[in-house]
């Protein structure tokens, strides 16, 4: 009986586990790339205490990025190399808006 009650417990827990992030994709599905990058750049400056400027910066090149990535899925011209390529850009274009004290935070590219 306990070994029966456990198994159900399990199963509603990975249940809920599952149902939680089939939402959240869900939802993300839903907006549109402006509303993604600022998704994004919200909790990029939560995180990294952003003032307005690095905001805006970073909203441009969040909203460049996801529009790429966009194009690429639509026109079928995407593999490995390319995502890697187009992160690495991102992530330069980041660390040049970033101060050092704020990419230490990302624990990327600390300088």
């Amino acid at each position: 009986m306990n070994k029966k009650r456990w198994i159900a417990g399990l199963a509603a827990v990975l249940l809920t586990v599952f149902a939680v992030a089939g939402v959240r994709h869900y939802r993300w599905s839903r907006l549109t790339t402006a509303e993604k990058a600022g998704t994004i750049t919200e909790k990029m400056a939560r995180r990294l205490d952003l003032n307005a400027e690095q905001k805006g910066k970073l909203y441009t090149i969040n909203l460049e990025k996801l529009q790429a990535i966009e194009t690429a899925r639509q026109s079928g011209n995407h593999d490995r190399n390319s995502w890697k390529q187009l992160h690495e850009q991102w992530r330069s274009d980041v660390d040049e808006i970033l101060t050092p004290e704020q990419r230490r935070k990302t624990g990327c590219h600390s300088s």
